[in-house]
């Protein structure tokens, strides 16, 4: 039994490097968490711009700016999930020709896959600490690192990367069944940025939309978060939800996204098998 956990760890950690050496193109480490953080940092500065420019950086317009800032900082998790993962994972297939061996292998594919996806949250980390340093500073957010509840932020983070992992992992499976899908995954972040309250309320959507937006785990895992940094100063989603609710909430959520996800994965996993999808030649 030991031996078997042993190697299992083992296989996962080789899948976090073999993640982060193709996601980096083997580069230096500071180098490529420097390039990381460039895209996030410039769009939420950009959303600053743009708050400040409609609003006359009213006072009263405050709360919204650090609900924008901090969704904006966390959504780098998403990006690098769900986008970056499903295009790691084609181009596995399409372009290293590697999948297949990774399927075949005594460790087990879906420790594979989970390890890609860990590194892929691991270097969006960063992302989430240099955005929030940079409102900190340059747009005079009220963030101090001595009045974070980091054990809620954390119990969020950690339910919410579990969602986003099973969410990632299922959707590069049924990508597997396209020849170019080259930017499908980028599609599918940015679907998701709608629905999740990174940048407005998803209160503000439409009746059916805002229903089904209620049942993604991602806009309680992004409440928590502000409520955990900020306490109280953003703007808040579910104002008569408290701190509890809204966990709870989370971890229903997160429980149906396993589920779901489970299922459209052995599924998608039958039928790749089934018609040759795993070393299927994409045409590169």
């Amino acid at each position: 039994m030991g031996v078997a956990i042993t190697r299992q760890w083992t296989g996962y950690a080789a899948a976090v490097r073999l993640g982060w050496a193709v996601s980096s193109n083997w580069t230096r480490p500071i180098l490529f968490i420097v390039y990381s953080v460039l895209r996030p940092v410039s769009m939420a500065l950009i959303l600053a711009v743009m708050y400040t420019v409609i609003t006359g950086n009213a006072a009263a317009t405050r709360p919204y700016l650090a609900f924008l800032i901090v969704g904006t900082a966390f959504w780098s998790f998403i990006q690098e999930g769900v986008s970056e993962f499903a295009t790691g994972i084609l181009e596995d297939r399409g372009r290293y020709h590697i999948l297949k061996y990774s399927y075949m292998a005594p460790l087990g594919f879906p420790i594979f896959l989970i390890g890609r996806a860990t590194s892929k949250l691991a270097s969006a980390a960063a992302s989430v600490v240099i955005v929030l340093l940079v409102g900190t500073l340059a747009l005079h957010l009220d963030i101090s690192p001595l009045r974070v509840d980091y054990p809620l932020l954390v119990a969020a983070c950690l339910l919410a990367f579990v969602s986003v992992i099973a969410f990632a992992i299922t959707l590069s499976m049924v990508l597997l069944a396209g020849r170019d899908l080259h930017g499908y995954g980028e599609i599918m972040a940015q679907f998701l940025y709608l629905f999740s309250g990174a940048i407005f309320p998803i209160s503000v959507l439409p009746g059916p939309i805002a229903w089904l937006a209620s049942l993604s785990p991602l806009p309680y895992w992004l409440e928590l978060c502000r409520r955990a940094i900020m306490h109280g100063q953003a703007y808040l989603m579910f104002p008569n939800l408290s701190d509890g609710e809204v966990f709870l909430r989370l971890v229903a959520a997160t429980a149906g996204t396993l589920l779901l996800g489970y299922v459209l994965y052995r599924m998608a996993d039958r039928r790749a098998r089934r018609l040759g999808y795993i070393d299927m030649e994409a045409n590169w």
